[in-house]
């Protein structure tokens, strides 16, 4: 009787997982495209200020300076900003201060990180410029952005999710999806 159980449980959780990536694509597939994640290929866009909805180019991008926020573009021109978890902030780093991990995923020093705290979905928007860091206004929690916007001070405990890019004809393109889940998980 042991043995029919356990087998029935092996049977149930492998129909699961064969038809779980199915639904998972056709549940992404069915949201309209300004609600899904940013794609490889997408641009990025201003999001806010005199420039919203305008092409993020490599060259407007300081060394060091504050993040600029954006959001992806598909190649169609549909602006993915129908969901606050698409939001990243993309600044230009010294490439010799990055984290090999990080220089991996960077092109030029650029880097992009989700704008969602990972304590509570705060929206990022603070920045030390003298210690290269994100700051969450919510419970002051700061983000390295050297290395891979680790958490550092603050209760956020998890690292900020990282967009890697790519620059094409200098435009900044999403190489891939995000390297982990944006935001915080409710406990």
């Amino acid at each position: 009787m042991r043995i029919y159980t356990t087998r029935r449980a092996l049977v149930r959780a492998g129909l699961l997982l064969a038809f779980a990536p199915a639904g998972a694509v056709a549940q992404r597939a069915a949201k309209p495209p300004e609600k899904q994640r940013p794609q490889p290929g997408d641009a990025l866009v201003f999001a806010d200020g005199d420039r919203k909805g305008e092409k993020l180019l490599a060259a407007h991008l300081e060394r060091d300076a504050a993040p600029l926020l954006a959001y992806p573009i598909d190649p169609a021109g549909v602006i993915r900003d129908g969901s606050r978890l698409n939001q990243v902030l993309v600044l230009r780093l010294e490439t010799a201060q990055l984290t090999p991990k990080v220089a991996a995923r960077a092109t030029d020093g650029i880097v992009a990180y989700s704008a969602v705290c990972t304590h509570t979905g705060c929206a990022i928007s603070g920045w030390r410029e003298e210690e290269l860091r994100l700051v969450c206004p919510c419970h002051g929690s700061e983000f390295d952005v050297l290395d891979g916007a680790k958490a550092l001070n603050g209760p956020a405990s998890k690292p900020l999710a990282m967009l890697p890019l790519s620059v094409e004809a200098g435009e900044l393109r999403v190489a891939r999806g995000f390297t982990r889940r944006v935001g915080f998980k409710p406990q």
